[in-house]
């Protein structure tokens, strides 16, 4: 049984590590949502001559793509509800500031999913990061991101009714 175990950690030490791949080739899982109905995806690609700023850089990438999925969702819920005309402007200010810190502090707690570290002909290192989150954890933020901006919205218009 340790020896499997063993072997195992053997083989995702070297999937993860540096390979020699040619500059142009991305790694298979590269830019592909396997589960799209599961989990929203960010992709993110850095290059450097140092190893770990190349991989904070593709990891900064894909937490911003994954932000952005996950903010669309957001709004696509919020407009589908009926809760948010966008058209107003005071209403979209007020709803942009309810969801961009939690949008971002959401993404940031996300863990990488894939990494692969490329070794270029120049020395440099090019690396990919996957990034996941589920759905079903999304819905639930998103959901409390609408509640507070519902809140935002009886503190700074009271005379409002609001929908529940």
């Amino acid at each position: 049984m340790l020896k499997r175990l063993g072997m195992f950690f053997a083989v995702v030490v070297l999937a993860v590590g540096c390979s020699s791949k040619p500059e142009s080739e991305w790694p298979s899982w590269f830019d592909v949502q396997a589960d799209p109905d599961q989990y929203f995806y960010g992709f993110g690609e850095g290059v450097s001559a140092n190893s770990n700023l190349a991989a904070r850089q593709a990891r900064l990438n894909a937490q911003a793509q994954l932000a952005e999925a996950f903010s669309i969702y957001v709004e696509s819920e919020a407009r589908q509800a009926g809760q948010v005309n966008l058209d107003d402007p005071e209403t979209a200010g007020t709803f942009i500031d309810a969801i961009q810190a939690r949008v971002q502090t959401t993404v940031e707690a996300v863990e990488t999913d894939q990494v692969e570290r490329v070794r270029l002909p120049d020395g440099s290192v090019r690396v990919f990061v996957r990034m996941r989150m589920p759905r079903n954890q999304g819905a639930r933020t998103g959901r409390q991101i609408l509640d507070e901006f519902d809140e935002r919205m009886r503190t700074s218009r009271p005379t409002q009714p609001t929908r529940g």
